[in-house]
């Protein structure tokens, strides 16, 4: 059998969607995923340097806590034993207030007695004048230290005194040494306390080298927890972290040899610089990432191999921390899930085609014999059947309704058109003798209308009540608002739309006509949307309007330059209908008649509400939904 055009044109198709998919993976995806691979791996690397440097800052910040709550501990053991000697001097000043004459012993009593005061390890107090004069010590009274410093050029007792003057009483830190046999200077934390009386700052001080001790004890602690978690860290293959000081000393490293070591020495391989100053130029660059040559762990010695660096800092250790991995293990990684991308990739096109040509197969004959009997179709012969086996599956079940579907053509075509005909005429029929009938009906609506209005002006006519005569016209004008609505839909042919604009304008002239002797002179300005409502949209307007409009040419018309103005706009989804006359407003409730509460009835009906605006003359304005 001849291989049908559709089969070149599925395989073709599922060719080259095969191929265009190959391409994509090869061109756009495969390069992606290498891309995201490495970029995965440095961001392990950056993950893994932030988890180090978290780590780092949470056992800086419990150092910093114990050394904050150690020195705030010896500040208040310090400032409650000076208490207790101020106390003492301050029990002598009142004494010699009482005895002045005696006031220089109480002083050398007081300043001899605390020379003597010896506490915890062999600790002191001491006694300066303002200007700096020892003037109680056991070591060192007697003796002016407005110029004696520390090793650092630090003033002492110059600084206690100052701070002792300023704010009563206060804490400095200086190096000085123990005893005589130990030159070595440690830190001493220092209280002081001004006694004003006697122009003395009184205090003691201890030295603070064990909580010094105690630190660092705490630090090689948290140093030796880091190294095992460290150790058992690794990023890639062989990439690790490592922790340096910014004098090259280095703290934690994978390396065993060179942990421990000052490599402030070390060349970056291949460069005349020093790694150390390579890496925190990188940090202080704000780029915090350094490539270069090192050594592998499995390969000592032999820096050829390319790495890369992200560098943080700690300022409370002053420690450079950095995570490391070595670019080739990365591009490695990369490499390896390509090569099994393609490998995948290579075996699923194969076995696409090969179930393509068995699906296609499988396909084309009966569709081949559907397209012959759908040609015959097309030719005009409706009899043209599928006659092979059906077969059990979607191509069988199309064959099945294709038959099915010629058989209900078939017989379909022989009485649609009649069907059609028939229908078309009696919707014909009777569409215009509805168009008639509505025609008809609002026509003998308005006339009937027009009878009850002339029964009722003849009624008026022999009725001598001007009162009930007012009563009379006034119904007379809004049966005729409802008789125009109505004379206009007799005559359109759509009879849910009429013309707002053509209605009120009819309306108003004729009540202009009615109410006025000349109507050329009264002056009426129309500002209406091209709007269209239905009939009782509009029947409702048309007596709103008729009572207004009849009010002020009753009361507002018949002055000096006065004007009638009709609105009628949309705004957003707001109708607005106001009248508005030039004439002298409401003085007082004479006006507020039946025919404004009517027009607030109707108001209410449109789901809206009346304003009355008196400035100016006078403004009543409805505003209701927009029926559309």
């Amino acid at each position: 059998m001849k291989i049908p055009k559709i089969f070149f044109k599925i395989f073709g198709a599922i060719f080259i969607l095969t191929a265009i998919y190959i391409l994509f993976v090869f061109y756009f995806f495969i390069p992606k995923i290498e891309n995201k691979t490495i970029f995965l791996e440095n961001s392990l690397g950056q993950a893994q340097l932030q988890k180090t440097v978290q780590l780092v800052d949470s056992y800086a910040e419990n150092l910093q806590e114990y050394e904050k709550m150690a020195l705030q501990a010896r500040k208040d053991e310090l400032k409650k034993l000076t208490n207790v000697v101020y106390d003492i001097v301050e029990m002598n000043y009142e004494k010699s207030l009482q005895n002045p004459n005696n006031t220089e012993v109480l002083k050398q009593n007081v300043l001899d007695m605390v020379s003597q005061i010896k506490y915890a390890n062999n600790d002191y107090f001491y006694i300066s004048d303002y200007n700096s004069t020892l003037l109680s010590h056991p070591y060192l009274q007697g003796k002016n230290f407005s110029k004696v410093t520390d090793i650092y050029g630090n003033l002492i007792v110059p600084k206690l005194v100052e701070i002792a003057q300023k704010n009563q009483e206060g804490y400095i830190r200086y190096w000085w040494k123990k005893n005589t046999t130990d030159n070595t200077p440690y830190e001493k934390l220092t209280y002081a306390k001004n006694f004003a009386p006697w122009q003395w700052v009184i205090g003691t001080g201890v030295y603070i080298d064990d909580i010094h001790r105690e630190v660092q004890k705490r630090k090689n602690e948290m140093v030796a927890k880091l190294k095992q978690i460290l150790n058992n860290t690794k990023i890639g293959n062989n990439g690790y972290v490592y922790i340096f000081d910014e004098n090259g000393n280095m703290i934690i490293h994978k390396n065993k040899e060179l942990e421990g070591k000052n490599f402030s020495t070390y060349l970056n391989p291949g460069k005349s610089t020093y790694i150390i100053d390579d890496l925190i130029k990188a940090y202080k660059s704000g780029e915090k990432t350094l490539y270069y040559n090192w050594d592998k762990p499995s390969d000592r010695g032999n820096f050829k191999y390319k790495k890369v660096s992200w560098i943080e800092y700690e300022p409370h250790f002053k420690w450079y921390i950095c995570s490391s991995e070595y670019i080739d293990e990365a591009y490695a990684d990369s490499e390896n899930l390509k090569d099994f991308m393609i490998y995948s990739i290579l075996i699923m096109v194969v076995l696409i085609i090969l179930l393509g040509l068995y699906f296609l197969k499988q396909i084309f004959e009966p569709v081949l014999t559907l397209a012959h009997n759908a040609q015959e179709v097309i030719d005009g012969n409706l009899d043209a059947r599928y006659t092979d086996k059906i077969r059990d599956d979607e191509i069988g079940l199309l064959a099945l309704q294709y038959n099915t579907m010629l058989d209900t053509i078939k017989n379909q075509m022989e009485t649609l058109d009649t069907k059609v005909q028939e229908k078309t005429q009696k919707l014909t029929v009777a569409l215009h003798e509805k168009e008639l009938l509505l025609k008809e009906v609002n026509h003998r609506v308005k006339n009937n209308l027009n009878v009850i209005s002339s029964i009722i002006g003849l009624q008026a006519f022999h009725n001598n009540d001007k009162n009930m005569n007012h009563f009379i016209e006034t119904i007379q004008h809004r049966i005729q608002a409802m008789s125009i609505a109505h004379e206009m839909l007799s005559k359109k042919s759509m009879l849910n739309s009429l013309d707002v604009q053509e209605y009120i304008t009819h309306l108003v002239e004729s009540l202009i006509e009615a109410y006025t002797e000349d109507p050329s002179s009264c002056k009426c300005i129309y500002d209406i949307d091209n709007l269209h409502f239905d009939l009782d949209t509009l029947l409702s307007c048309g007596l709103i309007v008729n009572e207004l409009v009849t009010n002020a040419i009753k009361y507002a018309l018949n002055q000096p330059d006065s004007y009638l103005k009709v609105t009628i706009k949309k705004e957003g989804n707001t109708i607005k209908l106001s009248v508005k006359d030039k004439g002298e407003g409401f003085k007082n409730d004479k006006n507020f008649g039946v025919g404004l509460e009517l027009v607030a009835i109707l108001a209410e009906q449109l789901q809206g509400d009346m304003t009355i605006i008196n400035k100016d003359g006078s403004e009543i304005i409805v505003s209701f939904p927009d029926p559309i």
